[in-house]
């Protein structure tokens, strides 16, 4: 049996698939507008990686929504590969990736309302001269939403 020989390597992501992901994971930053909307869903992105590891050019395969494609973009964009040498040819390789855009818990709580409600009640002056309407006491109430 012949050992089979890779005559163009591909660029890699250190540390693989999963390093991928969890830099994917670690660096995504949910657009607030989207978030605000509740939109969920998958961004795919192509890109082309350059001998150098650098992502040269990168698209839109299948959009979500405005703001988080460009979130997907500046993602592919900032990703760095390591670099390759392919016995003097210079290539670029091309790569697809689904970028997932979901709400977990913890942004669903920022999207509920929060509200807070204070009242304060002043006491009427105690006066023994003056038993008019204007020492009754005032009530003030605040209600703030965030």
């Amino acid at each position: 049996m012949q050992k089979k020989k890779e005559f163009i390597k591909k660029p890699e992501y250190p540390g693989g698939k999963e390093a991928l992901k969890k830099y994917i994971h670690d660096n995504l930053r949910y657009p607030n507008d989207a978030l605000e909307a509740k939109i969920q869903g998958v961004v795919a992105v192509s890109y082309e990686v350059d001998d150098d590891g650098n992502v040269v050019s990168s698209k839109i395969i299948t959009g979500l929504y405005p703001s988080c494609d460009e979130e997907a973009l500046r993602l592919v964009n900032s990703l760095k590969y390591c670099p390759v040498r392919n016995r003097g040819l210079r290539i670029k390789s091309n790569f697809k990736i689904n970028i997932f855009f979901r709400i977990d818990k913890t942004e669903k709580q920022l999207l509920e309302t929060i509200n807070i409600q204070y009242t304060y009640v002043t006491t009427p002056k105690k006066d023994s001269d003056n038993n008019d309407d204007k020492n009754k006491g005032e009530v003030y109430s605040y209600s703030i939403t965030f």
